[in-house]
């Protein structure tokens, strides 16, 4: 099912609707980051496992290394028909027992200053014997049985926000040093 949704779309050129940014890459650096190894139990839901593993850091980015999501909610990329963007998301799609092969997420702040997760994975589904990937809805994603490692970085002196982007009709997040506009 995986590879039938990732074939069904043909290769194309975009362009953004909005005006382009002057520059597209934003960085910050912190040589006093900190960084750890994590291990987020059985049961624990992604995005309550990886706030509760930040704890007071502002912002904090996770490289997922193995384990396993005994729910996996996620979606693709799709062209969005509307051309308010251009590209949207597939419905959610679940799995059970899916096997992390690895990912990022980022933990920073949504539009409306909550805590936010934003990560993306690649999986196996043993049942179907099929590989898959996407955009994870953290919230609904569950640490499977034998847990998730994680290698994090911590940051004290950084901050990640989201924010409305003109050039994508996107929120989309972007790191500052704390005490500077993001």
């Amino acid at each position: 099912m995986i590879a039938d949704i990732a074939t069904r779309f043909e290769p194309r050129s975009m362009r953004h609707p909005g005006p382009a940014a002057a520059s597209r890459l934003v960085t910050a650096s912190e040589p006093s980051a900190r960084a750890a190894l994590v291990v987020l139990p059985t049961g624990v839901d992604l995005l309550s496992g990886l706030v509760d593993a930040a704890g007071e850091a502002p912002a904090a980015v996770f490289t997922l290394l193995s384990g396993e999501l005994s729910r996996c909610v996620h979606c693709l990329a799709a062209p969005d028909v509307t051309g308010r963007t251009v590209a949207t998301y597939t419905d959610w799609l679940c799995f059970a027992d899916a096997t992390v092969l690895g990912g990022s997420a980022t933990i920073g702040w949504s539009v409306d200053g909550a805590r936010m997760v934003h990560s993306h994975a690649w999986f196996a589904l043993p049942a179907s014997g099929t590989l898959g990937g996407g955009h994870l809805d953290p919230a609904r994603c569950i640490v499977g049985r034998e847990g998730l490692r994680l290698r994090a970085t911590f940051f004290e002196q950084i901050d990640v926000h989201q924010s409305p982007d003109l050039e994508t009709n996107h929120a989309v997040f972007a790191p500052a040093a704390i005490g500077e506009p993001a």
